[in-house]
């Protein structure tokens, strides 16, 4: 049979179509765009107490571009996929289930106890990991392994605080007024203030819930209160509510010092409650107006973009995703193993201090005591557990 042997210049051709299709074929392939890892964020983001929510909505975009512009989570950019739960636990559940649906590795909220209560089942059910930046009710601990925090459980902050109202305040008759809409947050927050102080040898002469919804009349309710003899008033309520109760304890020319829990720690607080909030202290998780350099760079990029200070609900949203991206990468950016990979971070370093998350994916951190100065937050004392 009669053929051609080929020469060496088509072998040399044929050699550089093989080089030049491999290496078109390279390159398209580097075009392709990754797929971004999805992930949710869910919060009250409209009605009355929604500016918790808003201010975590707004830092946790500000960290997900801060991680893209850094080259994403293993090459792949961050989506964030975002939901309001109205501030209600059938919300919470309908926002979870759709974000679930849309795909996302991991889910950022909720913002308050309630929503989280409802929520735990969902997650549960899907085998999702959940982390909360300011959720703190005790109960919840231990409840779902697929749950995690960055906002630390109230329950040694409350005894901290009764401890302080007691010892170095010299007080010995509280009453508690608390927002029920909350329960899971404010009425375990009332029965730790209230066991710890009477333990100590206080009295608490009063328990006051209000449900938010109802639009209550505050004035009546710190006339009873007032009514008691206490020396002095605990609210338990959103930062809104907070300011108004204050408004109406000193309309009424009640003087008796006001004490308050984290969840009020906002701007609004300080705006809406004017000279009637002076002299206030509060529990917090994070330290009012830190001075870190990590702080400073997050609180100018937050003002610069948003046109506002951030609270402390801003501060652990940008944590809960810089955390977040570091167990992703962990997992190459894979929901399987998410868990594990959270439980494994140690001293993680947050915008002021470290933390670390136990076996039930509470944290640890420091906590603090602050008060109102001038119409401005001041940090007090530091407790470290």
């Amino acid at each position: 049979m009669n053929g051609h042997r080929p020469t060496s210049s088509s072998l040399w051709f044929l050699l550089m179509m093989i080089l030049f299709i491999g290496a078109l074929s390279f390159s398209f392939a580097g075009c392709i765009k990754k797929e971004p890892i999805r992930v949710g964020f869910v919060a009250e983001l409209s009605g009355k107490q929604a500016e918790l929510g808003v201010q975590e909505r707004n830092a946790v975009q500000l960290a997900v571009d801060a991680v893209n512009a850094s080259g994403g989570v293993v090459g792949r950019q961050i989506e964030l996929i975002i939901r309001d739960d109205l501030g209600t636990p059938d919300g919470a559940k309908i926002a979870d289930h759709e974000l679930i649906n849309a795909g996302v590795v991991a889910i950022i909220g909720h913002a308050t106890s309630k929503e989280t209560e409802a929520a735990l089942p969902v997650i549960d059910a899907a085998h999702m990991v959940m982390i909360s930046p300011t959720t703190s009710a005790p109960q919840l601990s231990g409840v779902s392994k697929y749950f995690f925090r960055v906002f630390m459980t109230s329950l040694p902050r409350t005894q901290y605080f009764a401890q302080h109202i007691f010892k170095s305040r010299g007080l010995s008759r509280i009453a508690i007024i608390y927002d029920t809409d909350n329960a899971a947050y404010t009425k375990s927050f009332a029965v730790a203030f209230s066991n710890k102080f009477q333990s100590l040898g206080g009295k608490v002469v009063a328990e006051q819930g209000y449900s938010s919804s109802a639009k209550p009349d505050f004035s009546l309710l710190m006339s009873k209160l007032r009514a008691t003899g206490a020396e002095g008033l605990v609210i338990i309520a959103s930062d809104f509510d907070t300011a108004i109760i204050a408004q109406r304890t000193r309309l009424i020319g009640w003087r008796v010092p006001l004490f308050t829990s984290g969840w009020a720690q906002t701007d609004i607080l300080v705006n809406n409650g004017g000279r009637a909030v002076e002299g206030l202290e509060i529990e917090q998780s994070y330290a009012i107006d830190p001075q870190s350099p990590n702080y400073l760079d997050f609180k100018k990029r937050f003002e610069t973009r948003f046109g506002r200070a951030p609270s402390f609900g801003a501060a652990f949203g940008y944590e809960t995703v810089m955390v977040l991206a570091a167990a992703l990468k962990k997992t190459g950016g894979k929901a399987e193993g998410l868990r594990e990979a959270l439980l494994e971070i140690h001293d993680f370093q947050g915008l002021v201090d470290t933390f670390s998350f136990d076996k039930n994916g509470d944290v640890l951190r420091p906590f603090y005591l602050g008060a109102i100065r001038d119409g401005k937050f001041v940090t007090s004392k530091t407790y470290t557990p």
